[in-house]
C-alpha cells in the first residue's frame, strides 16, 4: 500500500448512523431538496439509496422520520440535489430545511484497497510498538499538506499524528486483540505534542 487513506463522510450519530449533509434549501418547484455534504464530494451521493432526516434540535439518538428512499440525485457544485419518494412539491422540501442528513452504516459502499471510513477509527485506542496504549482516536484535522489524526491521550493531551502509512497501521479485530491503531511515528513525535 503507497498511502493510508482515510476517506471522511460524516459523523457517527445514534446508532449505526452516519450523518453526511445537511438540508439547506428546497431546488425548484417539484420537491427536489438541495444537501451540502459533510464530506465536501456530492458524488457521494450517488452511492446512497435511502436516506434518515433528523432534527437539529432532537438528541442524537431521536430519528425525525422514518427512511425516505432517494428516487435521484445529481451533483450541483459543491452541492447535490436531490429527489426523495413522498416529496413532491416546495413545499413539502421546504419543510426539510436545516436537517441532518444521515445513512445507515451499513449500507456504505466498501472502501477501495488501502482506504478506511473515518466513523471507522473513531473511538479506536491507538497503540506504541510496544502495545501500550498511547489513546483514543479523537478527531480527524483536515490540513494543507495531509489530514492529520488527534488522539487523545490519558493525560488529557492531544497528540497530532499525520495520516501516512509509515507512522500508523489499522489493526482489524484479531481473536485476541480488539481493533486498534498501531502508531508508529518518528522518534520523538509523540513527545513533541
Amino acid at each position: 500500500m503507497n498511502d493510508l487513506q482515510i476517506r471522511y463522510l460524516g459523523e457517527p450519530v445514534g446508532s449505526g448512523l452516519l450523518v453526511v449533509g445537511r438540508v439547506v434549501k428546497p431546488q425548484g418547484i417539484r420537491g427536489e431538496i438541495k444537501i451540502i455534504p459533510a464530506s465536501g464530494h456530492p458524488e457521494d451521493f450517488a452511492a446512497y439509496r435511502r436516506l434518515m432526516l433528523l432534527a437539529e434540535a432532537a438528541a442524537e439518538a431521536a430519528i425525525a422520520g422514518p427512511w425516505q428512499a432517494v428516487v435521484g440525485s445529481r451533483t450541483a457544485g459543491g452541492a447535490v440535489l436531490v429527489t426523495l419518494a413522498g416529496v413532491e412539491s416546495r413545499d413539502q422540501a421546504e419543510a426539510l430545511r436545516d436537517r441532518r442528513v444521515a445513512v445507515a452504516v451499513g449500507e456504505l459502499p466498501a472502501p477501495v484497497a488501502g482506504e478506511l471510513y473515518w466513523h471507522e477509527l473513531k473511538g479506536l485506542a491507538a497503540l506504541d510498538e510496544q502495545g501500550r496504549e498511547v489513546g483514543t482516536v479523537g478527531a480527524l484535522l483536515a490540513t494543507p499538506a495531509r489530514p492529520t489524526l488527534v488522539i487523545n491521550a490519558r493525560s488529557g493531551r492531544e497528540i497530532l499524528v499525520p495520516v501516512h502509512h509509515e507512522f500508523m497501521t489499522y489493526r482489524p479485530a484479531a481473536a485476541a486483540q480488539a481493533a486498534h491503531l498501531l502508531l508508529t511515528p518518528p522518534e520523538g513525535l509523540l513527545e513533541l505534542n
